[in-house]
Parts: C-alpha cells; structure tokens; sequence
C-alpha cells in the first residue's frame, strides 16, 4: 500500500491492533493510520488503517463468502503479506481493486514502524 499519507511515527490502527492483541492477526498485519483526512474512518467514526477499511467494504459488499469482519480483516491481511513481498502483483484482492497495492520498500518500511513502536512486546507480554 502507497505509504505517501502514513508519517513514521504513525499511531497503530486502533481496530487491527485489538486483534493482534488477542491473537486474532498476526503482528505483522497491524497497520498505521494514515495522516489527517486522508485516514478512512471505521466504526463510531474512529480513524483506523486502509486495510481495516478494506475488510469494512469487503463486508459491505458480501464479497468472498467472509462471515465475519475478523475473517475479512485477515483476507485482507493475508494479501497485504503478500503484497509486502511481491509489491504490486495483479492477484487476489488487489487484483479486483478491494485493496490497495504494495510497493517496492514497504516491508521494509512495516517492519522499521513497528520496531520503532516495540508493538511484538504488547503483543507477547
């Protein structure tokens, strides 16, 4: 995903870190929110990630069989931690447009964040 609206010191999505803390995500699939307006808004207006917001449309459109908002947030992880290694590639929900595509860097990127944020020692503790 285009990183070119989240600043390096990025607060964590608030709705994809309560998942990794209760083990429902992995760590890796937390993601930052985005700055100012450009950030989508969630459930009772609370800023949250592109990829929380991917798995909001996901619902909303029923795509993908996902029973719930958990099973569409970690659809859409799953191809983030695709994306991350093979940034732009024309598959899965990417391909269909429902979520946005890596760059080259952005693994990179994600890690550096979420070092900087010591987030796998909430997640572990």
């Amino acid at each position: 995903m285009s990183r070119q609206h989240v600043s390096e010191g990025a607060p964590p999505c608030p709705r994809c870190l309560a998942l990794a803390l209760d083990g429902t995500i992995r760590l890796e699939m937390v993601q930052p929110v985005p700055d100012g307006a450009w950030a989508p808004l969630g459930p009772n207006r609370i800023k949250c990630c592109y990829d929380c917001a991917s798995a909001d449309t996901l619902m909303r459109l029923k795509y993908g069989g996902c029973p719930t908002w958990e099973a569409a947030r970690i659809a859409v992880g799953n191809d983030r931690q695709e994306q991350y290694r093979l940034p732009g590639a024309p598959m899965g929900l990417v391909q269909v447009g429902l979520v946005r595509p890596s760059e080259p860097g952005d693994l990179e990127k994600q890690q550096a964040w979420l070092d900087r944020l010591n987030i796998d020692e909430a997640c572990t503790s």
